[in-house]
């Protein structure tokens, strides 16, 4: 199957969204059903809203995040303020909603430790309620919010287990939670380390070119690229040329890696 998860405008450009599509072919890696694309399902999210709305789940939130950071700073008690994530104390929980008021819509979160096994990170214990605190569902502009998208489309799409980077690892209580209030199925999660600079840092602009269409453009063939990933992905026991149909056949999610994988010397001579 094949999504694309176009609902960020800033970054979902048409000439973005073609480069991934002619990267996956170019890579050798197809699908077999008609891709589904998230800014052609808001109707599915807004149903799904509704029901949450029917059952008094969600709730019209003003606050900004500027907002949040000076309630939570402000506090007597404020051991997450400065830090990336927030808690939510709910100021909104109650508040009638002034209909002329931009809102995003927040899913009440019941309190209690939420558990699951990572196929990839292990056993895993988070307390959604006291380190998040109720979450948006939409942004302030009516658009469906990651969470809340992929749920609704993986759900949907029969998905019965999730593969993705790490850094989304602290996601996955929160969709756990809506997956309960709706009443669904929770797949497996398997959250694989990324690729990093020798910074320690994701890859960006400032280690160097690493998109897959430069290596295109630069005449280095797909085989190669799908055989570094491999190697580092440890599917390979030695460094070499394969094609992604031959890589599909011998795939073992076992023997993923662990730990991050460091772009070195090695690494850029071989995509070269």
């Amino acid at each position: 199957m094949m999504r694309m998860e176009d609902l960020d405008a800033g970054r979902a450009k048409p000439e973005s969204v073609q480069q991934a599509y002619d990267d996956l072919r170019w890579l050798g890696l197809t699908w077999d059903q008609q891709e589904v694309v998230q800014s052609q399902r808001l109707a599915e999210y807004d149903a799904v809203l509704q029901t949450l709305r029917d059952r008094d789940m969600i709730y019209p939130c003003t606050c900004t995040r500027s907002d949040i950071v000076a309630n939570v700073a402000g506090a007597a008690s404020a051991p997450h303020a400065g830090e990336g994530n927030v808690r939510y104390p709910g100021t909104c929980s109650d508040k009638k909603r002034n209909s002329c008021e931009a809102v995003c819509w927040r899913l009440r979160v019941k309190p209690g430790m939420r558990e699951f096994e990572d196929v990839i990170a292990g056993k895993q214990r988070f307390d959604v309620a006291a380190e998040v605190g109720d979450f948006p569902l939409t942004r302030f502009d009516k658009t469906p919010a990651y969470q809340l998208a992929c749920v609704v489309d993986d759900h949907a799409m029969g998905i019965d287990m999730v593969v993705r980077g790490d850094d989304l690892l602290s996601s996955t209580p929160r969709q756990m939670c809506l997956y309960g209030a709706m009443g669904w199925s929770i797949p497996q999660f398997a959250h694989v380390p990324l690729v990093v600079g020798a910074d320690g840092k994701r890859l960006a602009k400032r280690h160097g070119e690493s998109r897959i269409a430069q290596f295109r453009e630069a005449r280095v063939t797909a085989e190669r690229v799908v055989g570094w990933a491999a190697w580092r992905c440890g599917q390979l026991d030695r460094l070499r040329e394969i094609s992604a149909a031959e890589m599909v056949e011998r795939f073992d999610l076992a023997k993923l890696p662990r730990e991050r994988v460091v772009i070195g010397k090695e690494d850029l001579m071989w995509l070269k």
